[in-house]
């Protein structure tokens, strides 16, 4: 399946579950809206799919990833030209600038120079594979799609870009964005698609900046179990959404709100930010 094809597909994922985490409002107007728009891909995220292109599926690049040539002047009817027939070449794929593609290079020297990175992307596997089952509870159909899964299935590898790497600043990226409910759906979707459950899932964050510092976490237990509780909770609350045809916002009451802690001295930790989710 090709990855638009699969991002098209009904069945949940762990972004939907993001999306009816914020609320069962944001899932409809991303998903079910019959006059909802594809939104376009951020600069953030096509230089994500550059990176992934790059380092799991080098033999797809041309196929996938077009740089928009950067000495065009699209002033002069030359360049207009030239422009109109590199859109034309550029249809479908992922186009970046010539520095991200760079940049992109860049990371990905920096990925194959970690020993840990190198030796998990150097085993025998596959990149991008869709795996889709039956949630028995809810009787909902589910997908994941790893970067890379090896070929046992013993491990899942997910490529991350982020502007900081160092254990610190990646757990909080883990409860910002929700990396764990990622780790606990794969580790469950892969395990009920296949009768396997995967030994480890595995993050490689590589920076977005000079030197490009890559750092390579393994998801502890506690992380996967509480994601894949995370996941169940957000999808019973879209079984019910769906059952009812309800899909509300925050709240519909008047409700109170203060300041948050940070300004107010009380002091936060960083587990208390991961439970939060």
């Amino acid at each position: 399946m090709q990855n638009a094809d699969y991002h098209r597909h009904y069945a949940v994922s762990k972004s939907g579950l993001d999306q009816i985490a914020k609320s069962p409002l944001h899932y409809w107007a991303r998903y079910l809206d019959p006059n909802r728009v594809w939104p376009e891909p951020t600069p953030a995220m096509r230089l994500g799919t550059a990176l992934h292109t790059h380092v799991l599926e080098l033999d797809q690049w041309d196929n996938q990833i077009a740089v928009a040539p950067g000495d065009i002047n699209r002033r002069t009817k030359e360049g207009r030209e030239q422009w109109a027939a590199f859109e034309a070449d550029a249809k479908r794929k992922t186009v970046i600038t010539a520095d991200d593609a760079e940049v992109v290079m860049a990371m990905g020297r920096s990925i194959m120079r970690h020993p840990a990175a190198a030796l998990l992307l150097g085993m025998a596997g596959e990149a991008e594979t869709t795996h889709m089952w039956t949630e028995p509870t809810t009787g909902l159909q589910c997908k994941c799609r790893p970067d890379w899964i090896t070929e046992d299935g013993g491990i899942v590898v997910d490529l991350k870009t982020t502007e900081d790497a160092s254990p610190r600043e990646f757990r909080r990226s883990i409860a910002k964005w929700r990396y764990h409910v990622q780790a606990g759906w794969y580790m469950a979707g892969i395990e009920a698609a296949y009768g396997k459950r995967p030994s480890g899932f595995i993050f490689i964050a590589v920076e977005k900046k000079p030197p490009f510092a890559v750092g390579v976490y393994a998801a502890d237990e506690q992380m996967i179990e509480r994601g894949y509780e995370t996941a169940m909770r957000d999808l019973q609350t879209l079984a019910e959404c769906k059952a009812s045809g309800r899909w509300p916002a925050y709240s519909d009451r008047i409700e109170p709100i203060s300041l948050p802690a940070w300004m107010t001295g009380e002091a936060t930790t960083q587990t208390t930010e991961i439970e939060m989710y």
